[in-house]
């Protein structure tokens, strides 16, 4: 296993600084492998995060002692006489880090972008610190970046004990200038319109949303792993950065379309009557896929809690990736009323929504880290079958969009209570009783078979 993911891309377009640029990011991304594989274990629901023979409650137990022990960003181990400790990312990764670090520090003076430049000597310096804050920050100001570079500690999806772990990952894309346009122009719509919360939940209010649409050119660690199609950043742990300074979310382009092509197309011509095929082209679902990426990310900042996950632990993730999901969709009524998307591209992105879910639950058995995913679509499968939505009809399936887009609104406001309110002892039965693959089973596992269940 390596974690690695190259895509291709015309090194004709770029200078000689900037492919020395990109040849110095592309190899530095390339160690990063190294450390996620060293955190990755899928027999353990603590990952290499921690010793395998210890229980959550003696992990939770020693945490209150030494909170270092569920600190982002160490790794427990146990000492000679068998008592847990924790040892710095900084430490127990310095090798590799540090040949991370100095590469980074060559990379720099061949930018001319004085803000890329700036970010890539922080990161240099924050990489053997364990603290990202400033580089974070920086981060945030190189939206407008011809080269986009992300290194570092920041997804949680390894952690299932207590997701609190950071694993780590790195990409190097090249900006789409104009996909980007499209994109700002749709998160600007979505902005306009006014959300009510809950009351008594702590809502954070996020100054600013940037977004960013690249062709990729190397995926390593985490990412590469879960073949991201986007990605939201500061993490939602950083709440104290993002109140501030606000969020920026990254689309990839060559994983969308893979994804589409590989999963999403074959699916949507494997379980739709052929009568809803025949309604909507190939390039129509496209766009809607490429937009539901888009609502995804954005909804990502939209519904930002800042106890969701203190209070759902290891639950948060579950709610977190579905929430976002339904919430794109629903936020659709708004541009359909104010003409910006026409109702059959919402129907393009209702069966997206479907094949989406469908798709985790296909790739589950294969990629069990993809877990909080394919539960979400499960529980998304299930009320879309008890609302009559989704109704079988000779072997393949037939939808009521009307219904459909009622439980949607539905299951927004479900979702949203546990989000907004809920407790980890209300959101584990909630996943308990509407979790479930039965239906998935029953209807679709067969009808799927065929599609390749390697992400």
């Amino acid at each position: 296993m390596t974690a690695i993911r190259i895509f291709k891309f015309d090194k004709r377009k770029f200078s000689a600084n900037e492919n020395a640029l990109l040849e110095k990011l592309i190899s530095a991304s390339k160690i990063i492998s190294q450390i996620y594989l060293k955190q990755k274990n899928n027999k353990y629901p603590g990952a290499n995060f921690y010793p395998h023979d210890a229980t959550k409650e003696e992990i939770a137990k020693e945490a209150k002692k030494n909170p270092d022990i569920l600190s982002p960003y160490t790794i427990v181990e146990r000492n000679k006489k068998g008592k847990l400790i924790a040892i710095p990312y900084k430490i127990r990764f310095r090798k590799e880090l540090k040949r991370i670090s100095q590469i980074l520090k060559e990379a720099a003076p061949l930018s001319q972008d004085k803000k890329f430049r700036a970010y890539l000597n922080s990161r240099a310096k924050d990489l053997l610190t364990d603290n990202y804050d400033k580089s974070n920050i920086l981060w945030l100001e190189t939206e407008k970046s011809k080269v986009g570079f992300v290194i570092g500690p920041f997804d949680r999806y390894l952690d299932k004990l207590f997701f609190k772990k950071r694993a780590y990952m790195a990409w190097v894309g090249i900006l789409d200038s104009e996909e980007t346009k499209k994109a700002e122009n749709l998160k600007s719509m979505i902005l306009i319109s006014e959300r009510k919360y809950l009351p008594g939940a702590k809502k954070t209010r996020i100054p600013t949303i940037k977004v960013r649409v690249e062709d990729t050119v190397i995926f390593s660690g985490l990412i590469a792993d879960f073949i991201f199609v986007g990605n939201n950043l500061p993490s939602s742990a950083d709440l104290y950065l993002i109140k501030k300074y606000g969020t920026l979310f990254t689309v990839f382009k060559p994983t969308a379309k893979l994804r589409f092509e590989k999963w999403m197309y074959p699916i949507f011509k494997k379980v739709f009557t052929k009568e809803i095929q025949k309604n909507f082209s190939k390039r129509e679902l496209y766009q809607a896929h490429i937009r539901s990426i888009i609502l995804h990310e954005i909804c990502h900042s939209l519904m930002r809690y800042e106890d969701a996950a203190e209070r759902l632990e290891e639950f948060f993730p579950f709610f977190d990736e579905l929430y976002t999901d339904i919430l794109g969709i629903k936020s659709c009524g708004f541009l359909m009323f104010k003409d910006v998307l026409s109702q059959k591209e919402i129907e393009a992105l209702l069966i997206m929504l479907i094949c989406r879910h469908l798709y985790w639950m296909h790739l589950y058995s294969k990629s069990p880290l993809i877990v909080s995913y394919a539960t979400g679509g499960a529980i998304s499968l299930n009320c879309l079958f008890e609302g009559e939505a989704i109704e079988k009809k000779k072997g393949v399936f037939k939808v009521n969009f009307e219904k459909l887009f009622i439980w949607i609104e539905r299951l927004s406001h479900i979702l949203e209570y546990y989000i907004a309110i809920g407790t980890r002892d209300e959101a584990k039965e909630f996943i308990s009783k509407h979790g479930s693959f039965k239906l998935f089973n029953k209807y679709f596992k067969k009808k799927l078979s065929k599609i390749s269940q390697t992400m």
